[in-house]
């Protein structure tokens, strides 16, 4: 009886010093099942319409509230994080996904050149098919005459003549590029929208981390002054003081990490969109908005059969045959003819002042392979096809441990959002609203209110996360496991297929998903 005084009489004390209570009225919000006014029994409650977004006053603004019948006590409401309300903490224009898609499109330069290299190939594969030119000249024999007078003196044309269909060949060798490279410019057009969305997700993110960040802030402010009242009062000592100070200070050190990273963030998605000098702003969107569900089975079926990597391996080996059957017809010989007129000015025998005259003259060769039947081409071209076979099963091999690693990341996700949705924030929420209730009938601590909505904030924060990394990994799924649109090898290299490894996910945007230390799913 006697503590249970002690404990009425510093709660009491702690309100009188208190001008105005510590939250807005406003009805208790039921954004997620589970929140203070619901039962939270069943495992999946239907989701509610989310609250109206959330202000926080200075203690000195606080609005007045209604009075319990103890007559001193403020009647506190409990106030609970809403996701969605990222937008307020940004100035400038809001940009939608679409908007930031068609600038992509349009501006990013990576897409432009893709499609300059597939020209570029398409040259090579017309130029490869030409048959060779000719060669005209002028041809002179004795031009002095000797004592006789007399020579001979004209031009020739001289034309090869390609057999054993070996420009036909070229031509085929040719469209295997062409169509690698098409390959290529299709994966870089799927690269540029996967680092456009996985950007823009990664905004989102960082935008309701930074806005949890500064309601956490206001809240280690809040619970900075209460202390120093009850130390005015004799109800702390200086060790609860600096206690909280520190935390207050590491608050605000968390909100000004979350703000860089949010520029960090919009400073990468205007680099992938291809707009620099964009306004800085906001994304819109939920980011607690339905996950798509996805059917992994097909997910990994189109990827081993439309996976950009793949064609483009596959028009490696189909490349690497036709360079095989051309090193093989390279030992069909070419014919060469030589044909011309000359001036033949010898005169004739039966007549002295006659000249014989215009004559023509002509030449065929068969350019022999009877020592080089290239055997070295075939032998290193019979090499470079099985290469090339070998590289088509390692990318098949790679786009599946990659789809199983991404697709865990997925669920893990996936897993601890929904948990963190129906069963961990509501009994969180639960448990806030009954302990404000019991301030409210002074039965229990303001400091204690403080630190139940702070955990309540902080596993908001594990949800953003996990929400972050659901989306990004969907991202990456349903868009054949491809990003990096500024990478240099991603155009310039002939080895396409071999950056599929190092693409894989990397910690801590498209990683593999990590549950936060408090949460251990059963």
């Amino acid at each position: 009886m006697r503590r249970r005084f002690a404990v009425f009489a510093r709660i009491f004390a702690c309100c009188v010093l208190l001008s105005a209570p510590v939250f807005p009225q406003e009805p208790a919000p039921n954004s997620r099942p589970g929140n203070g006014s619901q039962n939270t029994g069943q495992k999946n409650p239907e989701q509610r319409p989310l609250p109206e977004p959330k202000v926080f006053f200075p203690m000195a603004e606080q609005p007045q509230m209604e009075m319990h019948h103890h007559g001193s006590i403020p009647e506190v409401m409990p106030q609970f994080p809403h996701l969605g309300d990222s937008q307020r903490i940004v100035t400038g224009p809001i940009y939608q996904l679409e908007d930031l898609e068609h600038m992509a499109a349009a501006h990013n330069p990576t897409l432009a050149q893709a499609q300059r290299a597939v020209e570029a190939a398409r040259g090579r594969q017309r130029q490869s098919g030409l048959y060779p030119n000719p060669t005209i000249g002028y041809e002179g024999d004795e031009i002095r005459g000797g004592t006789y007078g007399g020579g001979e003196q004209g031009f020739f044309v001289e034309q090869p003549i390609i057999l054993g269909g070996k420009l036909g060949l070229n031509r085929k060798v040719g469209a295997s590029e062409v169509k690698e490279r098409q390959a290529e410019a299709e994966a870089q057009r799927y690269r540029v929208e996967n680092d456009v969305r996985m950007a823009y997700y990664h905004t989102l993110a960082a935008q309701e981390r930074l806005a949890v960040d500064r309601d956490l802030v206001t809240i280690a402010q809040t619970t900075v002054g209460v202390v120093r009242q009850l130390d005015n009062v004799g109800e702390a000592d200086e060790t609860e003081v600096l206690e909280a100070e520190a935390e207050e200070q590491s608050m605000e050190i968390a909100a000004g990490v979350s703000q860089h990273v949010l520029r960090r963030d919009w400073e990468a998605l205007i680099s992938v969109v291809g707009v620099p000098s964009l306004p800085e702003g906001s994304v819109a969107g939920a980011i607690d908005t339905e996950i798509p569900s996805l059917d992994e089975g097909q997910l990994l079926a189109s990827l081993l059969t439309s996976s950009p990597a793949r064609k483009s391996a596959q028009a490696g080996v189909e490349r690497a045959e036709a360079a095989l059957r051309g090193a093989q017809h390279e030992v069909v010989p070419d014919i060469t003819f030589k044909g011309g007129f000359q001036q033949n000015y010898e005169l004739l025998n039966a007549s002295p002042n006659r000249e014989v005259g215009l004559q023509g003259f002509a030449e065929v060769g068969l350019h022999l392979h009877v020592w080089d039947r290239n055997q070295g081409g075939i032998a290193a071209a019979r090499a470079d096809l099985e290469i090339a076979q070998d590289d088509l099963t390692r990318v098949d091999l790679t786009l599946r441990k990659r789809s199983a690693m991404y697709t865990e990341d997925y669920r893990s996700a996936r897993l601890t959002a929904d948990r963190y949705r129906t069963e961990i924030l509501p009994r969180l929420q639960r448990a806030y609203a009954l302990m404000t209730r019991q301030y409210g009938e002074m039965t229990a601590s303001f400091i204690r209110v403080l630190n139940l909505q702070r955990m309540l904030y902080e596993n908001e924060t594990d949800y953003i996360e996990a929400l972050e990394h659901a989306w990004t990994s969907s991202v990456a799924l349903r868009g054949f496991l491809l990003d990096g649109s500024l990478g240099d090898s991603t155009l310039t290299s002939d080895s396409f297929t071999g950056e599929i490894e190092s693409n894989g996910p990397t910690a801590p945007k498209a990683g593999q998903f990590v549950p936060p230390s408090n949460f251990a799913p059963k």
